[in-house]
């Protein structure tokens, strides 16, 4: 905990900070949250590259469990709670009080979502198993704690990797690219669309030239707009920048300006307001530890610098944008909640304004090239 940690919301397993500082120090750095007691040490995984399955072969259909290498060599275990035996997956199950309608199947790299319309349902869509790739579409509801998976009308899209290779607008799910088998990403160069309130896929008519196939590429919604960048097909790594609006479905390559970032993929993204930001992934010469923001009106790139050290490099990380409320009492809580809780002895921030509202980046967890998994959750102070 160094001076420009921002506030810190504790739970029951958290242990306080002896060190002061907050939100308003005027200074741009990450912040490395407390740590939790009880968490278990990090998992370790061998890869040096992004990944998609091993086997070209989607175990269908997805509630059917599937065990066993895959063909041509062996797989990587999956991660979470299908790498953990029966008995444990079962004390694991009944600590998070989940009832399982269907087994929704073990898998990773794949797309969550939540529509911002409709009733609140946690949407999942594609992934890999060591046994194959998966291609489709289950739903949580989180007020009974059940798993379905609801039948779909339309095309499907093919089996595909990577949980960034996908946005949400309103009730639909946009997915371009994806990856296929080891580096190379599915031979796919169409926009396919997911409506939630209809359960039906789509492959709507696009005009222009979109991006080249590819995966380990991020894709986000702005407005009616959608922003696709970098990614990786093979060997090459791309830095290109690609938009298109789902009102006209017209493809547009960006010639953005400023500190245009290098080729990467398996970076996170976020957005804010007007501006797109990106961080770490991995480049040719290995994993990345810088940030970026993009402003898509002005099309304009910028290299963020901070004045706290950054976090190491790392690829297939989460990040998003948190809004956090700091109450004239130095009480603080995350908004989204709608619960305050009083924060420990040195975790106020001083010097700030009564009632004041920010907004902050957080990033969590990822891996480095030689295995290690991370754990650490980080967050930098945007507005």
């Amino acid at each position: 905990c160094g001076p420009h940690r921002v506030p810190h919301l504790l739970s029951a397993t958290e242990e306080p900070c002896a060190e002061g500082g907050g939100i308003c120090s005027g200074a741009l750095g990450w912040a490395l949250p407390c740590r939790t007691r009880g968490t278990p040490g990090g998992q370790r995984l061998c890869c040096a590259s992004p990944r998609g399955s091993r086997s070209s072969e989607p175990p269908e259909p997805c509630h059917e469990p599937v065990s066993g290498p895959a063909p041509g060599g062996a797989a990587r275990e999956p991660l979470g709670i299908s790498a953990l035996k029966p008995r444990q997956r079962q004390r694991a199950a009944g600590r998070n009080r989940r009832t399982y309608h269907e087994d929704v199947g073990p898998r990773y790299e794949h797309a969550t979502f939540l529509p911002a319309s409709g009733p609140p349902r946690l949407w999942v869509f594609g992934g890999a198993h060591p046994a194959g790739n998966r291609s489709c579409v289950q739903v949580l509801d989180p007020e009974i704690g059940t798993w379905e998976s609801p039948a779909v009308r339309g095309v499907q899209p093919q089996a595909r990797t990577f949980h960034t290779s996908s946005a949400a607008i309103g009730a639909r799910l946009f997915v371009f690219g994806g990856g296929h088998k080891g580096a190379e990403p599915v031979k796919d160069q169409r926009l396919h669309v997911f409506d939630t309130a209809t359960l039906t896929w789509s492959q709507p008519d696009t005009f222009g030239d979109p991006p080249s196939p590819r995966h380990g590429h991020v894709v986000v919604a702005v407005g009616t707009k959608l922003f696709i960048h970098g990614g990786l097909a093979g060997d090459i790594f791309y830095n290109d920048l690609f938009c298109i609006d789902t009102n006209d479905m017209r493809w547009v390559k960006i010639l953005a300006t400023g500190d245009v970032p290098g080729g990467r993929a398996s970076h996170s993204s976020a957005v804010f307001k007007d501006h797109l930001y990106i961080f770490g992934g991995m480049g040719p010469e290995g994993t990345l530890d810088t940030t970026y923001k993009y402003h898509t009106g002005r099309q304009h790139w910028t290299l963020l610098q901070f004045e706290s050290p950054v976090p190491s490099g790392r690829l297939d990380h989460a990040m998003c944008v948190i809004p956090w409320q700091a109450g004239p009492d130095g009480d603080t809580g995350a908004t989204p909640a709608g619960t305050e809780a009083p924060l420990a002895a040195g975790d106020r921030a001083e010097g700030c304004a009564e009632d004041t509202s920010v907004h902050l980046l957080l990033v969590f967890g990822g891996m480095d090239t030689q295995g290690q998994i991370h754990r650490d959750c980080l967050v930098t102070l945007i507005e």
